[in-house]
């Protein structure tokens, strides 16, 4: 095989640099992949596994060195397995004539890259040079929203190829975490790697959450506050009736046992509604004049509290 066929199967030129070469590999791999080739598997799969040859070779920096150098990748430079003469054919010299070399063993080999590779032993990277690998893992973020990252679910996420896939969210799933889906990485001769997937959970308007419990702010009216009422209030379970007592203040907390967030140890949190008087924008002048004339006491004054130091 010819120093430029390599090269000229994946696309790039002999100078590309590592990230071309595996990006060139990445978009032809996807192209040619078997499964994603029905009409034709057989030319695809045929297609497929040159691409692969080829960026096995140039995808490695040792392999891709005695390439450029002697036009074979590894593999093909004869045989012995580290014993006994070593021989090369490779096309070299006058034109239809091929240089022959033999040697003693690798070492002698590779001492022509400066004195081998590394502390891997010459059988080793032979022999490893020939394993064909699984291709690399992926990576890539999904945001999803705030109740979904608490109830859990199925949503769909839009891979860098431009394939859908369903993803099922695990319920009470916090911002950070990540999901691997096996099989949908960078394709390699062993197969495909995984797609690590980071979750990122959007803010909600209403509702936070720490721990497994979630606190939300609830408006009420200024006469619920008064007379106490009872209200509906949204939570992962559905509506809950929250019994707001007389005289209530704005701050006060009112706790809804197990509407949190369930954890995967099964235990749910609680959830915590935060009071919030209301007081209308807008005030009629027989509404003013009624606050005019009320005269409420109490046990002690309105900013008792409220000092410096």
């Amino acid at each position: 095989m010819k120093a430029d066929d390599y090269y000229q199967t994946l696309g790039v030129s002999k100078t590309a640099s590592r990230e071309e070469i595996q990006k060139a590999y990445r978009q032809l791999a996807r192209k040619y992949h078997p499964d994603l080739n029905q009409d034709d598997p057989k030319g695809a799969k045929e297609k497929f596994q040159k691409v692969q040859e080829a960026f096995d070779v140039l995808g490695n920096p040792e392999k891709r060195q005695i390439y450029d150098q002697f036009g074979v990748p590894p593999d093909q430079m004869g045989s012995g397995g580290g014993q006994g003469p070593f021989q090369w054919s490779f096309g070299g010299g006058a034109p239809g004539r091929k240089a022959n070399f033999q040697y003693d063993n690798l070492d002698e080999i590779l001492k022509m890259f400066g004195g081998g590779f590394g502390s891997v032993p010459p059988e080793e990277f032979i022999n490893a040079s020939r394993q064909p690998s699984r291709g690399r893992d992926a990576e890539q973020a999904l945001t999803i929203p705030f109740t979904l990252a608490i109830t859990g679910g199925k949503t769909d996420v839009t891979l860098d190829g431009g394939r859908t896939v369903s993803v099922t969210i695990p319920p009470g799933i916090i911002d950070g975490k990540r999901i691997r889906l096996p099989g949908l990485g960078e394709i390699g001769a062993r197969g495909a790697g995984n797609l690590m997937l980071t979750i990122h959970v959007a803010e909600h308007p209403c509702y936070s959450r720490q721990g497994n419990n979630l606190y939300v702010d609830v408006p009420i009216s200024l006469k619920e506050a008064v007379f106490g009422a009872k209200i509906d209030v949204p939570t992962p379970k559905g509506n809950v009736t929250l019994t707001i007592p007389p005289g209530a203040t704005s701050g006060m907390k009112l706790r809804v046992k197990q509407c949190g967030v369930a954890s995967p140890s099964g235990g749910v949190g609680d959830l915590f509604a935060k009071l919030q008087i209301a007081l209308p924008q807008k005030w009629s002048d027989a509404d003013k004049a009624l606050l005019e004339k009320l005269q409420i006491e109490s046990a002690e004054p309105t900013r008792s509290k409220l000092h410096w130091d």
